[in-house]
């Protein structure tokens, strides 16, 4: 497994018999060359292992229909051959080795440089430049920015258990829809064509991953697309029993997706596609998550504001009304509870018992419900040594709103120009771009914030918005998400110390192109036990547990499980708190006690190697949309010096007990565990505790225990 540690990469060019660049990081190589111009994968290697020695190694193109490394379609035609080799270059960058190679098309006026990224860890940063240096508009209907055959697997069915076993297993967030994110499954890799899609041909809520698993020879391929618009996985096996040279190839391709064209390149213009990332690791599951986390922490995310991310947030939202009095009492319950961030959610701009949905876009503070405006919350916040913040659902304007009737020409609409998608701006209109940033920079500044909320209460937008360009009908999402990427960057560089929180009606945008730009992520709107674990569960595979957020005393969670179960969840995640004392009443002692227990967990044992560490899915795989059994999760320290293991039962319980073989410690140290249950604790050696386990006996649906572990010699 490629640890955080790891910090080597280098390209190498092979000029015969064809060019042919090695890209090595860490342990993982691939190779890809220009053979009679096409430029196609040649192999992978999980193991460091380069194959200059014998070419034969190598994917030999003609044996593949599609062995390309990109996919381009320009004016209807698939840009598959007729490629020139223009340059090279290679520089040493904060991120990493970035590395370019330029080439041209003999045939089209087009050119490609194509980016790689190698940050010493497993996982490999990829993106295309197209530029278009002809005289007339280009139309780009597809791209790519990787492709080809992952993978040649000779005699892959001695390699298998049974005759009908398969392959391929792939892992991907199965349901699309609100509620249901990080819904991880396996499913076997059909011999024949398979597609993942999400937020053009399905809803919106699937994150943009997939773990594939070679179940003969045990390579894992992660990756994801840094992409908030439509996107594509798209494999092909051909694994046909009893071929010659009894090997099975598997094609891949990932991009964005939507209806063609995706983009209309004017003359001389150069578009970027999104970065598409992917990694090669052998072990398990985990040890692909991590190797992608690593990634992820390295090279993807920029500097967290203040210098640490992991603040413990509370606020008052929509669901009951806000007065200044609620307010004032949620302040000094959120400071009573440990939080360290209280923001104001929707409805600061709206009249008193008006629906907040309504007049999203007219951002100014509404008198009749703060007389005195918001500095008076402010000064409140900081007294209480807390950071201060509010709500914007910036890119969509209500039906009631003032911007809406002087403005109804902003918003975005499809193909016949009436239907409007979920009242959302149209990015792609300049002058709709920079009003919707200057009015982010105004609340931010008006408001002397610490921390801003963004929103996206848009639905699936399905093709999404359509512009006429250039005699072409244009689909929006390329231009859209260029635009709000750019405004984001400027943000996050105007406002340095600001904490930019993502959330996108739930988990509706948790993609690396959205999360980057951002301080964390919410990944969902679903808080309700057991179906939460689900959610906790798959959203930590996808990204590190420090840029998830979860809710505890909001959105109907209290409903199911203790407070307990609840909050257990949220110490492998970072914790928003909602309300555990409404207005009108009084601090119930025993829950004050659990939560504050549960905040101090976090503070003093968790939080300090959270942004380092390893999550383990000890039950990467939950059984229906309501999910029965055991679920366990564990956070171990990167030094193996400390770790926390949640163990829930969920829906209709098979056993009392779970036998708990721990993954992230050392089986030559001693820890002290402590069963937060009971209080009691004990020494442990890290050798039982990883080698031969310790039962954990829970009754009855929705309970749950809580091991801290540290290391004491």
């Amino acid at each position: 497994m490629t640890t955080a540690t790891t910090s080597w990469a280098d390209v190498q060019l092979q000029d015969k018999p064809n060019p042919t660049l090695c890209y090595r990081s860490a342990l993982t190589v691939y190779e890809e060359s220009l053979i009679h111009g096409r430029f196609v994968g040649r192999a992978w290697n999980g193991a460091g292992y380069v194959n200059a020695w014998e070419e034969g190694l190598r994917l030999d193109p003609g044996k593949h229909p599609t062995p390309q490394s990109f996919w381009l379609e320009i004016d209807g035609q698939l840009l598959a051959s007729h490629w020139e080799w223009m340059s090279l270059a290679q520089e040493q960058k904060q991120r990493g080795l970035h590395v370019t190679l330029t080439l041209r098309h003999a045939v089209r006026p087009v050119t490609v440089a194509v980016h790689m990224l190698l940050d010493g860890t497993a996982v490999f940063t990829r993106w295309l430049e197209v530029t278009n240096t002809g005289a007339q508009p280009a139309a780009m209907s597809a791209v790519c920015p990787w492709s080809g055959v992952l993978l040649t697997t000779p005699r892959w069915r001695l390699h298998l258990p049974e005759p009908d076993a398969p392959l391929y297993s792939v892992g991907y967030m199965e349901n699309t829809h609100w509620g249901n994110e990080g819904d991880f499954q396996w499913k076997p890799l059909p011999n024949a064509g398979f597609q993942l899609h999400g937020r053009y041909r399905r809803d919106r809520h699937r994150h943009p991953m997939f773990v594939l698993r070679n179940n003969a020879t045990g390579e894992h391929f992660t990756g994801q697309l840094a992409w908030s618009g439509g996107y594509l996985f798209e494999f092909d096996l051909d694994a046909d029993q009893g071929t010659t040279d009894q090997a099975a190839r598997l094609f891949f391709r990932a991009g964005p997706d939507g209806p063609a064209p995706q983009r209309v390149i004017a003359p001389g213009e150069t578009i970027a596609t999104p970065e598409m990332h992917l990694g090669l690791t052998f072990g398990d599951l985990d040890s692909a998550a991590q190797a992608m986390h690593d990634h992820m922490r390295r090279s993807v995310f920029l500097p967290q504001p203040r210098g640490r991310g992991g603040w413990i947030e509370s606020g008052i939202g929509p669901e009951v009304e806000i007065t200044a009095e609620y307010v004032y009492h949620q302040i000094d319950s959120a400071a009573a509870l440990g939080a360290e961030v209280f923001f104001i959610d929707a409805s600061w701009y709206a009249k008193p018992f008006s629906h907040w949905w309504h007049t999203v876009g007219d951002w100014n503070v509404d008198r009749e419900r703060f007389p005195s405006g918001l500095e008076q919350f402010r000064s409140r916040v900081h007294e209480k040594g807390m950071l201060w913040g509010l709500w914007m659902d910036a890119e969509r304007i209500g039906n009631e709103s003032q911007i809406l009737a002087q403005h109804p020409e902003w918003l975005a609409t499809a193909y016949d120009k009436v239907m409007p998608l979920g009242n959302m701006l149209d990015l792609t209109n300049l002058e709709v771009a920079q009003w919707m940033e200057d009015q982010i920079s105004r609340v931010i500044e008006e408001n002397q914030l610490d921390f801003f909320r963004l929103d996206y209460n848009v639905p699936g937008t399905g093709s999404g918005a359509q512009q006429v360009r250039d005699g072409f009908v244009e689909s929006s999402y390329w231009r859209y998400y260029e635009a709000l990427y750019a405004i984001y960057e400027r943000l996050r560089a105007r406002f340095p110390e600001v904490i930019f929180e993502n959330c996108a009606g739930g988990g509706g945008r948790t993609d690396l192109g959205m999360v980057r730009r951002c301080s964390h992520t919410c990944v969902t709107d679903w808080q309700i036990a057991p179906r939460a674990f689900t959610i906790t569960n798959g959203m930590t595979m996808a990204l590190p547990p420090e840029y998830v957020d979860r809710l505890i005393a909001g959105q109907n969670g209290h409903i199911a499980g203790d407070v307990d179960f609840q909050a257990r969840l949220l110490l492998f995640v970072r914790p928003t708190l909602g309300i555990f004392n409404p207005l009108g009443g009084s601090w119930n002692p025993h829950h004050l006690a659990r939560v504050r227990h549960m905040v101090d967990l976090y503070k003093h044992f968790v939080r300090s190697f959270m942004a380092t560490g390893r999550i383990y899915h000890h039950t990467p795989s939950m059984i229906g949309p309501e999910p029965q059994g055991w679920g366990v999760l564990e956070l171990a320290a990167q030094d193996r010096s400390r770790a926390i293991v949640g163990v829930f039962q969920l829906a209709a319980p098979q056993a009392d007990e779970y036998l708990l073989r721990c993954r992230g410690l050392d089986v030559g140290r001693r820890y002290r565990v402590i069963f937060d249950n009971s209080g009691q604790q004990c020494e442990v050696d890290g050798f039982t505790l990883m080698k031969r386990g310790i039962s954990i006996r829970l009754e009855g649906a929705l309970t749950s225990e809580l091991l801290l572990m540290e290391a004491v010699a």
